[in-house]
């Protein structure tokens, strides 16, 4: 089997069995900018309290340094957009990002790798070699996605694609086998700076670039010091209790965003759209892990959530 056949087996894998929505091609290699540019966000301290952020930048720009052998890196997206529910009209709630109303998205995609990585070793004979990722791995996806064509960088920082626009989940599976590669995505947001206008917080720099320590998400989630509502940026967090949507919402590519077919993403809402301020504050620890069991929302652990209502009552 020659490469291009191979490469394209692969790709109907990927869309018609594994169930991913989006798959793109790219030599295992990134331009040194990318790396560059890594350095220089950390220098500044961008990333605030996420250390494994700063670990090895070398690592995350070189796929090489990660598998020693990777010739091509395969990049994935899923869908994940959901419609927002209905706020609630008698009591207090908080809003919750979209990626976490239901499930942990992680373990739903490193299923469908597993079932990728699997069909490729079976289809590729002795001697292949796969790693893969889901956004936790030091691998640049975003990078590696725009080189292989699945969307380009937004001045939100994030991918957005043609078909989803930014509503996407990422993977990457690195691999030892010569891929034929795609071209990567040649769209831009030109002059566009809604996103960058719409930022409470002013955590979009201009430049393609964000610094997380403003950022509604990091302030919500990341952030673990009880004294954050002191925070200026903090101050203007708004309705957010999980995380943030904003720069994705006013992002004239999401204007016709398609909902989800992964239900397995949503089996039931964990969280769903808005999260009852009372709700949070009266349970107890055993309550709070059965009730977002398998949910992002347990990230910030209970005392992370409550500080994070205590923000909503200055509105």
């Amino acid at each position: 089997m020659n490469s291009l056949e191979l490469t394209q087996k692969i790709k109907n894998f990927a869309l018609e069995e594994a169930g991913f929505d989006l798959v793109g091609i790219s030599p295992a290699k990134l331009a040194a900018t990318h790396e560059a540019a890594l350095k220089t966000w950390i220098q500044n301290n961008f990333h605030g309290s996420m250390d494994y952020m700063a670990r090895d930048p070398e690592r995350r720009a070189n796929p090489e340094k990660v598998l020693p052998s990777a010739r091509s890196v395969i990049s994935l997206a899923v869908n994940y957009f959901h419609p927002e529910d209905e706020k609630p009209e008698k009591t207090p709630a908080g809003k919750v990002a979209k990626y976490a109303y239901g499930k942990d998205y992680h373990k739903v995609i490193e299923k469908k790798l597993k079932r990728l990585s699997r069909f490729i070793m079976e289809i590729s004979g002795s001697g292949v070699e796969v790693k893969s990722y889901v956004d936790t791995g030091p691998v640049l996806e975003k990078a590696f996605a725009a080189q292989g064509g699945l969307g380009f960088f937004g001045k939100n920082t994030n991918i957005i694609t043609r078909n989803y626009g930014s509503w996407v989940f990422l993977a990457s599976l690195l691999t030892n086998l010569e891929l034929v590669a795609d071209e990567p995505h040649t769209g831009s947001c030109g002059s566009c700076r809604i996103c960058l206008d719409a930022c409470p917080t002013e955590a979009l720099l201009g430049n393609y670039q964000m610094d997380a320590t403003k950022c509604i998400s990091y302030l919500t989630i990341e952030d673990k010091t009880p004294a954050v509502a002191h925070n200026h940026a903090s101050s203007k967090t708004g309705e957010w209790i999980f995380g943030c949507d904003i720069c994705q919402d006013v992002c004239p590519y999401n204007f016709r965003a398609k909902t989800t077919r992964h239900a397995e993403l949503y089996p039931d809402k964990k969280a769903g759209t808005w999260l009852s301020v009372e709700k949070i504050n009266s349970m107890n620890q055993e309550e709070f892990q059965e009730s977002f069991q398998g949910s992002p929302v347990k990230r910030p652990k209970l005392t992370g959530m409550r500080r994070n209502t205590e923000l909503l009552k200055s509105l």
